[in-house]
């Protein structure tokens, strides 16, 4: 494919706090450090790379906010990045212990790095089957879908679900993919630009980009339901730190847990208190936040989800070598905080 390269700086910025007043640091980086608190309750920290505007970045900021991180034991200390794969670097390079890593995201990080990877799932995060939006195309493109074939482009951002959910439009439409432009963007602001200049024909558009592309005039001729679009996100981190930490993580997700339901039952208030935090309107937070499903656990379904995505990737010549995504989990920590949810066959996952 021919791609229109449309660059801009994204900062990551390191928006890490903590409420409570160190002892000291462990010298093995693989093992959590431990923090005493001014009324000598010991707490373990954690070290977790947030992905901005994500589930677990809201959860982790209102959980810390009500206590509920402390309450199981937890100092939580987060840094925000850009994108899923900055958190992912995040945690090899030893800077944090956890992160968030979308599907496609996830096997492409896999599926490129066989022989040296340590990265592991130890829980499922979020999916969404029931996004908002979904096929978007420009204007003059409404009452004439074919004439998308070989147009100017599909917005589109490289090495992300982005490319797979294109695939997936293409498809619906029917589409050749192999012929199909894209036009690279690297935000939602860079994606708008493109929309309002002319320079695409069609997008997947989901969340609170959906009220945006349709000021651009862009108009809607599928739903996310009948494209197929399908997302699920993963907790990541490395088999050394899930090894020498498993209890830890297990007590996150719990945490996590709780802080979800804290939102849930407080949404306006809770979506207030994100907005001044994060600067995102709050009406936005609610649509996004509604559109998850969040469930900790290692489902089958999620595993089968990633499977699916793992194929499309090698056969689209993502990675060189084909792969079980599945020898990449670790589900003991999922285990120990709700067994019930752990149904994930691993039987073969070393094949």
């Amino acid at each position: 494919m021919k791609f229109t390269k449309i660059i801009s700086v994204l900062a990551a910025s390191a928006l890490s706090f903590s409420l409570l007043t160190a002892c000291g640091n462990s010298n093995d980086t693989n093992t959590a450090a431990k923090v005493t608190t001014k009324d000598g309750k010991e707490l373990k920290v954690l070290r977790v790379a947030n992905m901005t505007g994500q589930p677990d970045q809201y959860a982790d900021y209102i959980g810390t906010e009500q206590g509920i991180f402390e309450k199981y034991g937890i100092s939580l200390e987060t840094s925000e990045y850009a994108a899923g794969i900055n958190t992912i670097d995040a945690i090899s390079t030893g800077t944090a212990d956890t992160g968030l890593l979308a599907d496609f995201a996830a096997v492409n990080r896999f599926g490129n790095t066989l022989d040296n990877s340590n990265l592991v799932i130890f829980s499922d995060l979020s999916s969404s089957t029931s996004y908002n939006g979904g096929l978007f195309v420009a204007p003059k493109y409404k009452d004439d879908l074919a004439a998308l074939d070989g147009s100017e482009g599909w917005i589109t951002t490289i090495g992300t679900v982005s490319e797979y959910f294109n695939w997936q439009g293409q498809t619906y439409l029917g589409l050749d993919p192999s012929k199909q432009k894209s036009v690279n963007t690297d935000s939602i602001s860079t994606q708008l630009a493109v929309a309002h200049n002319g320079e695409a024909s069609a997008a997947i558009v989901t969340g609170s980009g959906v009220k945006k592309y349709e000021a651009e005039g862009w108009v809607q001729v599928a739903t996310a339901e009948e494209v197929g679009i399908n997302v699920s996100a993963y907790l990541i981190t490395t088999d050394e730190f899930a090894k020498n930490n498993t209890d830890l993580l297990a007590d996150y997700l719990k945490a996590l847990d709780e802080s979800v339901a804290y939102i849930n039952d407080n949404l306006d208030e809770s979506a207030k208190k994100i907005s001044e935090k994060f600067g995102i309107e709050e009406d936005d937070f609610k649509t996004n936040w509604e559109q998850y499903t969040i469930k900790f656990g290692l489902a089958e379904e999620a595993a089968a989800h990633l499977d699916e995505i793992n194929n499309w990737a090698f056969e689209n010549g993502k990675y060189p070598e084909s792969y079980n995504v599945r020898k990449f989990y670790f589900a003991d920590a999922a285990k120990k905080a709700f067994p019930d949810n752990v149904t994930v066959d691993l039987t073969n996952a070393d094949k």
